[in-house]
């Protein structure tokens, strides 16, 4: 009877360890990372959404930026027009990435996406062989999120999405989970990461640097405020808009942006931006809304700023902040005076896609309605600006710094913030 006794305590002790061990596996350790925020959905073909799709690692492209701003293989290697898919590239299901997915994913996010569509006007692409395709055209622009490369909708070759929302992503990939959590405030980001709650936080105050695997990059984004121009807005008036342009000293922004913003009113690094500071006053009052949004900390600072300033030149400029994921879809409606945030300016791929994505009259990111048929016409980067500039088109404020605040070294850090590594050094 005492022998049946210590084989059932042993087998009970045997059942408890087992559950033990069990309960370990499943709470396999999560890699948290703090963002300031995630699109609506992953679905690479909705507007931007695809920023997100890049940024959690669920999506990849053909082609991608490298940290010194280099063209390189991602998911195929290139000679020429010809591309030759990776030997290892797969999908998140297990599939291996033919030519044919690639070239049916590129037409699909054509179909879908209206954006897409006017990139690749002048790119064409076939498929030779099942491991092997021809694209003819600026290699650059497959770089853009928008050409993740799908298949069924959301099979991606990056990661699995496990979870997704605009507030927290949970994606796996090469046997580790990460946990993209959404925090819209940089100094939450900032304590999250003080705290120990996060691993990994991007573009926080550098306050946060001390004592932590830091790394810091000149951001390959623009800050700047567009002016709607249709006819039934204040700012169709070029009167008016030269008046506020013209009422900003970046100079003194440059304090309370001392480590956010470099300051410039050039709109890309290659032209030089002929605005100059020459405040006057409007003949009589008038009143203007700015929409922004808070996910980095230079926006509030800025909208403050101009608010100031514009009161001087007899505009009062009211703030409203809303949601990166909101702002878009005001943009869209119309609905607006004013929108102030910060674009990649290699927008789907190159600068002179850039400028046309907003200021070309039949781009249908062209949501102020600027019209000019000279900038249409213009042959070079610095022509676009000099049109820009003398219309009053846009107000341009500078560039973000880019961080990344870590526990632990992780990979190198790329100025282009649709990518978000966070994967450890080796």
């Amino acid at each position: 009877m005492k022998a049946k006794k210590v084989l059932c305590v042993m087998a009970l002790a045997a059942l408890v360890l087992s559950g033990c061990g069990g309960e370990k596996k499943k709470e396999a350790a999560v890699f948290k990372v703090g963002v300031p925020h995630l699109m609506a959905t992953y679905d690479h073909t909705k507007g931007y959404d695809g920023w997100s799709t890049t940024r959690i690692g669920a999506g990849e492209t053909v082609v991608k930026f490298a940290t010194d701003g280099k063209l390189v293989p991602w998911l195929a290697d290139f000679d020429g027009n010809v591309f030759t898919v990776k030997k290892d590239a797969k999908f998140a299901d297990g599939s291996k990435v033919t030519a044919k997915d690639i070239c049916d994913s590129l037409t699909d996010s054509c179909a879908k996406n209206p954006r897409a569509k006017a990139v690749m006007k002048n790119s064409s692409w076939k498929v030779l062989a099942d491991d092997k395709f021809e694209y003819t055209g600026e290699k650059s622009v497959l770089t853009d999120p928008v050409f993740c490369i799908a298949k069924g909708g959301n099979i991606y070759t990056g990661g699995k999405v496990l979870s997704y929302s605009a507030e927290k992503a949970v994606v796996e990939r090469k046997g580790r989970k990460y946990e993209y959590v959404a925090m819209g405030h940089n100094a939450t980001r900032g304590m999250a990461i003080e705290t120990g709650e996060l691993d990994a936080v991007f573009d926080v105050d550098p306050q946060y640097y001390k004592g932590r695997e830091h790394e810091e990059v000149g951001g390959a984004r623009t800050i700047m405020a567009r002016m709607n121009m249709r006819p039934d807005r204040p700012l169709s008036d070029p009167k008016l808009r030269k008046i506020l342009a013209e009422c900003i000293n970046l100079k003194d922004m440059e304090k309370p942006l001392h480590g956010y913003v470099v300051l410039n009113p050039n709109y890309s690094r290659y032209t030089k931006s002929n605005r100059v500071y020459n405040p006057v006053k409007v003949d009589k009052p008038v009143s203007l809304t700015m929409v922004f949004y808070e996910s980095r900390p230079e926006f509030r600072i800025i909208a403050e700023a101009t608010q100031m300033q514009a009161k001087k030149a007899g505009i009062d400029l009211k703030l409203q902040s809303v949601h990166v994921n909101a702002l878009r879809n005001i943009e869209l409606s119309g609905d607006f005076d004013l929108t102030l945030s910060s674009t990649t300016n290699i927008q789907s791929g190159t600068l002179e896609n850039y400028y046309r994505l907003y200021f070309d009259s039949k781009s249908v990111e062209n949501t102020t309605k600027y019209n000019n048929p000279a900038f249409d016409n213009a042959k070079s980067l610095q022509e676009m600006q000099d049109i820009i500039d003398k219309d009053y088109a846009v107000i341009v404020y500078g560039n973000p710094l880019h961080n990344r605040v870590s526990k632990k070294k992780l990979v190198p850090l790329n100025p282009l913030d649709f990518y978000y590594d966070v994967d450890e050094a080796k």
